[in-house]
């Protein structure tokens, strides 16, 4: 079996303290260059994967214990990575067992694969200073975690709600259960700052209400496209600290996408008072009259991107309509007055390039004064990425001006393929 990445991504202390005497001083000196450590292992019957020194477990061993040892007492960044399943059989890796020795000093933990950690690790355990967690994996277990009193960070596929976890301490939690549960669960992490909520078919949205008064950071991921997905979810929360909203959809192009509820949103933000400055919209179904109605309600944002965005029909809802109205016209104030960030990926052919090209102009307000006194702030960055044609250079031209003078102008094509904006 082979390594999923280059044996330099698991060892570069080791490679780079073999270049000089110099540098294996430098990195001998510096604990924590050894601290970061990622791993591949798998049962006995299946053998170890990780066989980078002497193509034998006792290399593999011998190499883990030396950045054991070299790291010293700094705290630990762990990656591991199992193949396979571990029967009843079977013993616990070698590896893990290793790092079992080393909890006490267990920061960040992150865990891919089909292990059940308990059968592994037992619930005893301590973690005194371990604060982000990452489990991602069928049959891994929260329970082994419970003894961790500084964490903080988790990411998941396993619910677990009625385990011992200590839900409440968390301030970041990012979930995608892999079966069964409900969205009440969320009571119970009242401290939450940020959440990314990844919904597959497992997820009963209401009835009822979560509201959670320190989230600051929602990241809403569909994986269904059911059609009052969305709608609900808006009908559900209540977020009176948030600043930052991301809504996206894994389905590009076909029937499953996400479908905007004008109603639902305009409730939401009426009822969490929320001072939203990000907002970002991923393979979206919306209109163009119905993007205009919901960037009204959000006046306070400062960054605005879009990507893959359709209406109904299978066009753009960045239309010239609402390119008119993001458009400073001097008498009357334009949509979103404190926008100084915008990114706009699209998908579809056509375009208004010259009333973008007006609508960004517009918005240049280098004099700060000038732009305070008529409300509306300097845009500063704008990303513009057409994925089915190429840029009218003569079009945008003006915008190119704009870069030279200080705001910041990416604008690309198909002519750009395979270079990432």
């Amino acid at each position: 079996m082979k390594l999923t990445l280059p044996a330099i991504a698991y060892l570069p202390t080791l490679a780079i303290s073999a270049v000089c005497t110099r540098w294996r001083s430098l990195t001998l000196a510096s604990p924590s260059l050894w601290s970061h450590l990622r791993l591949e292992t798998a049962p006995d019957r299946i053998r170890t994967v990780l066989d980078m020194q002497a193509h034998c477990q006792g290399g593999f061993m011998s190499t883990l214990q030396l950045y054991l040892d070299r790291s010293v007492d700094t705290p630990l960044m762990i990656g591991l990575q199992t193949t396979g399943t571990l029967k009843y059989s079977d013993s616990t890796p070698p590896a893990l067992n290793l790092l079992l020795q080393h909890t006490c000093r267990w920061r960040t933990f992150s865990y891919i694969g089909d292990y059940r950690l308990t059968n592994c690790m037992g619930l005893s355990l301590s973690f005194p200073i371990l604060e982000n967690l990452s489990l991602n994996g069928l049959r891994s277990t929260l329970d082994c975690f419970a003894n961790a009193p500084k964490l903080r960070a988790v990411r998941t596929n396993d619910l677990e709600i009625h385990s011992n976890f200590p839900w409440t301490q968390l301030t970041s939690l990012d979930i995608r259960p892999s079966g069964g549960g409900d969205i009440d669960f969320l009571h119970r992490c009242p401290r939450l700052t940020v959440l990314k909520l990844q919904r597959s078919s497992w997820l009963k949205l209401g009835p009822g209400s979560v509201f959670l008064a320190s989230l600051e950071s929602f990241t809403f991921n569909d994986f269904i496209g059911q059609l009052k997905t969305l709608e609900d979810m808006f009908y559900i929360f209540t977020f009176p600290s948030l600043g930052e909203l991301i809504v996206c959809s894994k389905d590009s192009f076909g029937a499953n996408r996400v479908k905007w509820p004008p109603d639902a949103f305009s409730a939401f933000i009426s009822r969490s008072s929320c001072t939203l400055t990000t907002l970002s919209l991923r393979n979206i179904t919306i209109s163009d009259v119905n993007l205009i109605a919901a960037l009204r309600l959000v006046p306070s944002l400062t960054t605005f991107s879009i990507d893959g965005l359709m209406n109904s029909s299978g066009g753009s809802p960045i239309t010239s309509h609402l390119l008119w109205s993001l458009t400073y016209h001097g008498f009357d104030s334009a949509l979103l007055p404190k926008l100084r960030f915008l990114s706009m990926k699209l998908r579809r052919t056509s375009f208004d390039d010259a009333a973008f090209v007006r609508m960004v102009s517009s918005r240049w307000m280098p004099d700060h004064v000038y732009a305070a006194a008529i409300g509306i702030a300097c845009l500063r960055s704008l990303v513009l990425h057409f994925a089915e044609r190429e840029v009218d250079k003569g079009a945008y031209r003006p915008l190119f001006d704009l870069d030279r003078k200080g705001m910041r102008v990416v604008i690309a094509g198909t002519e750009m393929k395979g270079t990432k904006v």
